[in-house]
C-alpha cells in the first residue's frame, strides 16, 4: 500500500505540474491520475454505467480485465477500471486500479495486451469532452502482473486517437497497434494522424511508436473503426473495420503501409465492435453478432473458428444470445484455454461478463470441454440510472423552422421486427439498442413512434396524416439524416433542440414535420426516430 500511494502521489504531481503550464499543455495532454486503491467514490454502488471491456492474460496465467465507467453515459466523468482474476475467472478482485482525469477530460475505450516480453499494457483514450477531435493513446504497464498487487509504470502518451483493439506482433517481429481518428467534427488543428484506420508500429518493442499508414472507409459509410489486423499465412496484413453497414476489410502486401479501398467483406453484422485473433494453433477466432449469414442487432454473440485464413469459418458457439451483449475482447491460455469479455447492458444490469471454452467447443458449437463455462461475472455496478446534468445547448439553430402543425394521424404498415411504441419517457427507442428516450416537446407525449432498428427505419402510409422524425442536425452527428428528409419534403420544426437519450452532444436532436399521403413510403437510415 505504501508504494500504491506513492505512485498515486507521483501521478497527482505530474497532474498538478502540467496544469502550472496549461497553454503548453492542454488538459486532455495531461497525465492521468492513477488511483490506487481505488477510492469508495468509485465503488461498484456509484457506477450508473459501464462496459466496453478488454482482457490480458499473464505468462502464468493470471487474468485482469479492464473497461470504462462514469457519469450516466459516455462523457466527461468517463474513468477506466481494472481488476484480475488469479482462479482461470471463478471469481474476481474488486476494481485494483482507477484511471481518471479531472476536469472536462474523460479516459475511455481500454485495451490491455501481454507483449512478447511478458509485460502486460493497460492502453486507454483520453479526450476533452466526448471527442476533442484529435483524442490520444495512453498507456501505464506492469512487469510483475502474477501479482495482484502490481506495480505500474506513469503514464505515458504514445500518439493521437483512440486504441481499442489488441495489437499484434508480426512476422519482423514488429509490434503492430490498430489506431483510429475519427471522422467527425471538431477537427483538432494540432493533430498528427489523418482520419482513418492507422496501423501504428514499434520495432524497439514498444520504446517509440511510428506511423506506418492507413485506410480512410467513405465517410458515408464511415463511423469509429474500431479496426483489427491479423497477419496471414501468405505475409499479407487483413483489417477487419467497424463501418456503418458491418464489418469492412482492407489488405496491405507491403507491410502496412499502403492498403487496398476498403471494401464489405463476407460477413454480415451491425455496426458494432467484433473480434478476431490468431489462436495459438494457426487457426483464426472470430467472436461477432449472429450467424455466418445474418444480420442481428448487439444480440445472439457467437463464436467461430477458420482453419483456412479466414476464407470459410466453422462451428458457432453461443456466447450469449440476450439482447444488450456486446463489445468482445479476448485472450488465449498456454493450455489453449480461449477467453471473450463483454459487456451487457450497460446502464440497466450494468454487468461485465467472461465465457471460457476450447476449440474443441467452438466445432462442436457447444460446450463439451471440461472447463468451459459461459457468463461468468466479472463485475456488476448497482447504483440505479438516471440521466446527467442537461448538456449546455448552443443558441436554438432552428429559429428559422415553422411552427408545429397539427393533423389527423396515419396509419402505418409495419415491417417484421420493428414495433409500435408509445412516445413517453423511458420507452426504448430501438429494437437493437438499449437507449430509452429522455427528452421531447410535450405536445408530442403519448403519441405512437416506430421503434426500428437503429440503422434503417422505413414504413408505408395506409392512411394519410402529420408524421415527425427526430434526428440530428448533421453539425452534432454524422448519422444525421435531415438530408433525407429535406430531400422527401420534410420541414424543420422551430421547436427547441431536445436530447432524446443520453448525455452526448451527438444525441440533440431536431424535429422534422411532414403530411404524409396514403401508399406514401417513409424511409431513412441511421438514425431518427418516426412519431406520429
Amino acid at each position: 500500500m505504501k508504494h500504491s500511494s506513492l505512485v498515486f502521489l507521483f501521478s497527482c504531481f505530474i497532474f498538478v505540474s502540467s496544469r502550472l503550464v496549461a497553454q503548453e499543455f492542454p488538459e486532455a495532454l495531461a497525465p492521468a491520475m492513477i488511483l490506487k486503491p481505488v477510492p469508495v467514490e468509485y465503488g461498484n454502488d456509484k457506477r450508473q454505467f459501464q462496459g466496453i471491456p478488454s482482457m490480458a492474460l499473464s505468462p502464468g496465467g493470471r487474468l485482469w480485465a479492464d473497461w470504462y465507467a462514469g457519469g450516466s453515459g459516455e462523457g466527461d466523468d468517463n474513468y477506466v477500471l481494472v481488476a484480475t482474476s488469479g482462479d482461470a475467472g471463478g471469481s474476481w478482485s474488486k476494481p485494483l486500479l482507477a484511471i481518471d482525469i479531472p476536469g472536462p477530460v474523460r479516459a475511455y475505450d481500454p485495451a490491455l495486451w501481454t507483449d512478447p516480453n511478458g509485460k502486460l499494457w493497460v492502453f486507454w483514450a483520453q479526450s476533452e469532452h466526448w471527442w476533442d477531435g484529435r483524442s490520444g493513446v495512453w498507456c501505464i504497464t506492469t512487469d510483475t502482473p502474477e501479482s495482484e498487487d502490481a506495480v505500474w509504470s506513469v503514464p505515458r502518451r504514445l500518439c493521437d486517437g483512440i486504441m481499442m483493439c489488441k495489437p499484434i506482433v508480426d512476422s519482423n517481429g514488429r509490434w503492430l497497434l490498430p489506431v483510429s481518428l475519427w471522422s467527425l467534427d471538431p477537427v483538432h488543428p494540432e493533430r498528427k494522424l489523418a482520419i482513418g484506420a492507422h496501423v501504428v508500429a514499434s520495432e524497439d518493442q514498444g520504446k517509440t511508436w511510428n506511423d506506418l499508414g492507413h485506410i480512410a472507409v467513405p465517410k458515408k459509410d464511415a463511423i469509429f473503426d474500431e479496426h483489427m489486423v491479423v497477419e496471414r499465412k501468405d505475409g499479407s496484413l487483413w483489417m477487419l473495420i467497424r463501418t456503418k453497414y458491418g464489418i469492412g476489410e482492407s489488405t496491405s502486401t507491403d507491410g502496412g503501409k499502403t492498403w487496398s479501398e476498403s471494401q464489405p467483406s463476407t460477413l454480415p453484422h451491425t455496426s458494432s465492435r467484433f473480434f478476431i485473433r490468431r489462436m495459438q494453433s494457426g487457426n483464426l477466432l472470430l467472436v461477432k453478432h449472429g450467424g455466418l449469414t445474418e444480420r442481428t442487432g448487439r444480440s445472439h454473440l457467437t463464436a467461430y473458428l477458420s482453419k483456412d485464413d479466414g476464407k470459410t469459418w466453422i462451428g458457432g458457439l453461443m456466447l450469449d444470445e440476450r439482447n444488450g451483449v456486446s463489445y468482445p475482447d479476448g485472450d488465449q491460455a498456454k493450455d489453449g484455454t480461449i477467453y471473450i469479455i463483454y459487456d451487457y447492458d450497460r446502464m440497466g444490469a450494468k454487468e461485465i461478463l467472461t465465457a471460457r471454452f476450447s476449440e474443441e467447443d467452438l466445432e462442436a458449437g457447444k460446450i463439451v470441454s471440461k472447463n468451459g463455462a459461459l457468463r461468468l461475472l466479472v463485475n456488476k455496478a448497482t447504483a440505479q440510472h438516471s440521466e446527467a446534468k442537461p448538456l449546455q445547448f448552443d443558441a436554438n439553430p432552428n429559429a428559422d423552422g415553422k411552427l408545429i402543425r397539427f393533423g389527423d394521424s396515419p396509419e402505418l404498415k409495419l415491417r417484421d421486427g420493428d414495433e409500435q411504441g408509445l412516445f413517453k419517457a423511458g420507452e426504448k427507442l430501438f429494437t437493437n439498442r438499449d437507449y430509452t428516450l429522455l427528452q421531447y416537446p410535450k405536445e408530442l407525449e403519448g403519441r405512437k413512434f416506430l421503434r426500428s432498428k437503429l440503422e434503417a427505419t422505413e414504413t408505408i402510409c395506409r392512411k394519410p396524416g402529420m408524421v415527425y422524425v427526430f434526428t440530428p442536425l448533421k453539425a452534432r452527428n454524422k448519422d444525421s439524416v435531415v438530408e433525407e428528409l429535406l430531400k422527401n419534403d420534410f420541414e424543420k420544426v422551430s421547436s427547441p433542440e431536445v436530447l432524446l437519450f443520453g448525455n452526448i452532444i451527438g444525441n440533440i436532436t431536431t424535429l422534422y414535420q411532414k403530411e404524409v399521403k396514403a401508399d406514401e413510403t417513409i424511409k431513412f437510415g441511421k438514425w431518427g426516430v418516426l412519431v406520429w
